[in-house]
C-alpha cells in the first residue's frame, strides 16, 4: 500500500500489484479498497496490473471536508493515473464508483479507458416525474430524510465470506468512516444525472446487476439496455443484492473477465 498527494493536498491510499494490462477498482460510497479483495487475487492470477484506491475521506486515506464532490474525486482518479504514467486502462466501478467513471468520461473523456465495468449503479438515483430508476422512494419531498438513512441500508442479499469479513472488520475499526464528515459527497453524489454521459461514451461498456437488490425504485436497467450503443452490455448476477462482488465474487470475477478478454 503506497499514497500520492493530489492537487489539492490531499493525500490518497492506494494499491498497484501486476504488470500486465491495468484494471483499477474502484469502491461505492463508505467502501474501502479491501472490498476488491477476490477481485485483485484473481485478477493478479489471470496477468492483470490491479489498482485499487481509498477516495478522500475513506479507508486509509486523508480525512477531510475539502471538495467532498464526484467531479473531484473524477480528478482524483485522473491524477492516480498520471501519476502511475498509465495510458491505457480498465476501469471498474461499484455504486458511487460507477458514478465517478462517468464523471471522469465528462471532465476526461474515454481515450485511455480500454474497457468499463458499473456495479449495481443507476444513472440517476434521484426519482422525478419522468424517471422512477432512481433510490427507492427517494424525491425532492423526503431527500433530506432519505439521504441520513442511506449509510444504514442493508445493501446485500447474500452474507460475505468469513475470510472477507475479518479484513473489513480490521480495516474498519482502524480506520472507521465517519457518516457525518461524508454526508456532503453523499448528497452531492444523489444529485448528480448521468443518463446523458453513458448515451455518449465510445468504449464498451458492461453493466453488473443484482437480481436480488432492493434499493432501487424501479428496474434503471431498462434504460441502460435501450442505450443506443453497440459496446454496451448487460449482465444481471441471480440471488444477490447491491454487492454482488462480494456476494458471489466466483459469478462476478468469470464475468468481468469475459468481459475484459472479449
Amino acid at each position: 500500500m503506497t499514497s500520492f498527494v493530489t492537487s489539492d493536498k490531499i493525500k490518497l491510499s492506494y494499491t498497484d500489484q501486476g504488470k500486465g494490462q491495468a484494471v483499477i477498482l474502484l469502491n461505492g460510497y463508505a467502501g474501502v479498497k479491501e472490498e476488491w479483495y477476490y477481485q485483485s487475487i484473481y485478477l493478479l492470477k489471470c496477468g492483470f496490473r490491479v489498482i485499487t484506491l481509498d477516495w478522500r475521506s475513506h479507508g486509509a486515506s486523508t480525512r477531510t471536508t475539502k471538495n467532498l464532490k464526484i467531479m473531484r474525486l473524477a480528478a482524483d482518479l485522473h491524477e492516480l493515473i498520471e501519476n502511475l504514467k498509465l495510458t491505457s486502462v480498465e476501469l471498474i466501478g461499484h455504486s458511487m464508483g460507477a458514478s465517478v467513471i462517468w464523471a471522469y468520461t465528462v471532465l476526461f473523456g474515454d481515450q485511455i479507458i480500454d474497457r468499463m465495468v458499473t456495479i449495481d449503479e443507476s444513472p440517476k438515483l434521484l426519482n422525478d416525474e419522468r424517471w422512477s430508476g432512481g433510490l427507492a422512494n427517494l424525491k425532492w419531498d423526503n431527500f433530506w430524510l432519505i439521504s441520513e438513512q442511506i449509510p444504514f441500508l442493508k445493501m446485500n442479499k447474500q452474507p460475505i465470506s468469513d475470510e472477507l469479513r475479518e479484513i473489513l472488520n480490521r480495516v474498519k475499526k482502524e480506520t472507521p468512516f465517519d457518516v457525518d464528515l461524508g454526508h456532503e459527497l453523499l448528497i452531492d453524489h444523489l444529485l448528480q444525472d448521468w443518463r446523458q454521459a453513458i448515451r455518449d461514451i465510445k468504449v464498451p461498456q458492461l453493466f453488473v446487476k443484482g437480481a436480488c437488490t432492493k434499493i432501487w425504485g424501479d428496474d434503471y436497467s431498462i434504460y441502460c439496455e435501450k442505450i443506443n450503443n453497440k459496446y454496451s452490455k448487460l449482465i444481471t448476477i441471480d440471488n444477490v443484492g447491491h454487492m454482488p462482488q462480494v456476494e458471489d465474487y466466483k459469478s462476478f470475477n468469470k464475468a468481468i473477465f469475459n468481459f475484459l478478454k472479449a
